[in-house]
C-alpha cells in the first residue's frame, strides 16, 4: 500500500512537470505567432493570460467530469493569491520595481472582477446565472481595458507580414500539440489526486487552494525565475493581472457547464479574506509613487505564506 502511494505521488510530480511543460510549450509558440502577426501589445497580454490559464481550465474540466469541482474552485481562487502574492511578490523582491501609471481607474475594475467569485460563491454554489455574470464581467473588463489602452500598439500594426510561412505553420501545430498534452496530463492529475485523497483526510477545497494553485501556475513561476536570472522584468504586470482575472472567466465557464457546489466554510472565507487584503494592498501600492518596489513585494509574499500556512492547518482540522 505504501509503495503504491509513493508511486502515485512520484507520478503526480512527473505529471505536473508534463502539464506545465506543455503549457510553456504552447505559450512559446503562441508568443511567436503574436510577434509575427504584430498583435497589439494589450491584446497580446490578454492572449498570454488566456494561454497560461489553460492548465486551470483543463484541470477544472477534468475535476468537473470527475465530480470534484471543489478542487477547481480552490485552484482558481487560490491561484490568484499565488499569482499576485507569490509570483508578483517574488518579481518585485528580485527585480526591485515595476513602473505603473498610478491610476486607480486602471486597477480597481480589475480588482472587482477578480474578487467577484467570492461574492457570487458566498452561498456555496456557482450556478448558471453566477457563471453568466462572471463571463459578462470578464468581457466587459476586456472592452474597458481595450478602451483604456487603445493607443498602446506596435508600430505599423496594420501591416501584417508573415516572414516565414513554414515556421508559422509549425508554431500553430506545436501550440495545438501542447494543448493536447495539457488536457491529457490534467485529467491524469485529477484521477491520481482523487485516489490519494482516500488515504489523507484533507478538504478537496484546501488541496485545490494549496497544491493545484501552485502546480498549475508553474509556467508563470518559471518565467519569474528567468526574469530573476536575467535581471529584467520580463513578466509584465499586465500579464499577471490578465491571468488573474481570466480565472474568473474560467470559473464562469465551468459554472455554466455544470453547477459547482462546495462547502463555503472556513477555508473559503480565509481565502476571501486574504484575496481581499492582497487586492487592497495591490491597489494602494499601484497608486503610490507610480511603481511597485521590493518592500511592497515582501508584503505580498508575506500575505501568500500566511495564507498557505493557515490553509494547511485548516486542512488537517
Amino acid at each position: 500500500m505504501e509503495i503504491n502511494i509513493f508511486f502515485n505521488i512520484l507520478l503526480l510530480i512527473i505529471l505536473f512537470f508534463v502539464l506545465n511543460w506543455s503549457a510553456d510549450f504552447t505559450v512559446k509558440n503562441i508568443k511567436y505567432l503574436g510577434v509575427i502577426l504584430k498583435i497589439r501589445l494589450f491584446a497580446f497580454g490578454i492572449l498570454l493570460g488566456l494561454i497560461t490559464s489553460l492548465p486551470e481550465f483543463f484541470l477544472g474540466i477534468s475535476a468537473t467530469i470527475d465530480r470534484a469541482a471543489a478542487l477547481s474552485v480552490g485552484n482558481l481562487l487560490g491561484g490568484v493569491i499565488v499569482i499576485l502574492g507569490f509570483i508578483l511578490g517574488s518579481i518585485l523582491f528580485l527585480n526591485k520595481k515595476i513602473i505603473t501609471d498610478g491610476k486607480f481607474s486602471s486597477l480597481i475594475p480589475i480588482a472587482l472582477v477578480i474578487f467577484s467569485p467570492i461574492l457570487l460563491g458566498a452561498d456555496g454554489v456557482y450556478n448558471f446565472f453566477d457563471g453568466l455574470i462572471m463571463i459578462l464581467l470578464y468581457v466587459g473588463l476586456v472592452f474597458y481595458l481595450y478602451y483604456q489602452n487603445r493607443f498602446d500598439h506596435y508600430p505599423d500594426s496594420n501591416k501584417v507580414k508573415i516572414i516565414n510561412r513554414s515556421m508559422t505553420s509549425k508554431a500553430i501545430f506545436f501550440a495545438i500539440l501542447g494543448m493536447i498534452g495539457i488536457l491529457i496530463s490534467s485529467n491524469w492529475i485529477v484521477e491520481i489526486t482523487l485516489g490519494l485523497l482516500n488515504h489523507v483526510q484533507v478538504s478537496k477545497l484546501v488541496i485545490g487552494l494549496v497544491v493545484f494553485s501552485i502546480g498549475t501556475n508553474l509556467p508563470e513561476i518559471s518565467i519569474a525565475v528567468t526574469s530573476w536570472r536575467k535581471n529584467t522584468a520580463e513578466l509584465s504586470l499586465s500579464h499577471l493581472l490578465s491571468t488573474s482575472f481570466t480565472n474568473t472567466l474560467i470559473l464562469g465557464i465551468l459554472s455554466i457547464l455544470n453547477p459547482i457546489v462546495f462547502k463555503a466554510g472556513l477555508p473559503f472565507w480565509t481565502t476571501a479574506l486574504f484575496l481581499g487584503m492582497t487586492l487592497i494592498f495591490l491597489v494602494v501600492f499601484y497608486r503610490s509613487k507610480k511603481k511597485l518596489d521590493s518592500r511592497e513585494g515582501v508584503i505580498l509574499l508575506t500575505m501568500y505564506f500566511l495564507f498557505t500556512i493557515i490553509n494547511i492547518y485548516l486542512g488537517f482540522l
